[in-house]
């Protein structure tokens, strides 16, 4: 083989290589894209926690920083026991998210946006959401991808 030839040959490998990249990447971008729909369908749930099980990773690492929460709150067995304590204020909650920009850096993937919405509470009152948002992925062993991180907080006036 001589120069040449090696020389197409290094370039047309290193082309399929970068499609492959990029088709990867693209397919876990719709990844974390489903993962995302799927948490803000589960926080339109208000049960026990269980909808939030499926779709959180249950790691000791997991946070969840929200507008309402007092402290950051780290672990699975946390975040369980939050969700099902804070469903039980609502009596519907919806949470919409806007201007979605996915992020994607091997097994890890993190989303900023805006969360809007408004809830229902079971005393009657309404609130709505305005914030902005950070949720960070982890993709499973298994190629799903699940949520580790939800930060949400007040837009800046």
């Amino acid at each position: 083989m001589n120069l040449r030839s090696t020389l197409a040959l290094i370039t047309t490998l290193i082309a399929i290589s970068s499609n492959s990249a990029l088709a990867q990447e693209a397919g876990d971008v719709e990844g974390v894209k489903a993962a995302s729909k799927a948490f803000y369908s589960a926080l339109t749930v208000i049960d026990d926690g269980a909808a939030m099980e499926k779709v959180w990773a249950h790691t000791p690492y997991v946070t969840l920083v929200g507008p309402r929460s007092k402290s950051i709150i780290v672990g699975w067995d946390g975040q369980k026991k939050y969700w099902a304590d804070s469903n039980k204020r609502f009596s519907q909650r919806n949470g919409v998210l806007s201007g979605q920009q996915i992020h994607v850096n091997g097994n890890l993937a993190w989303e900023m946006g805006q969360e809007g919405g408004e809830n229902k509470m079971k005393d009657g009152s309404t609130n709505k959401n305005d914030w902005i948002v950070t949720n960070v992925y982890e993709k499973q062993a298994d190629g799903r991808w699940l949520i580790v991180s939800h930060h949400v907080q007040p837009k800046p006036q």
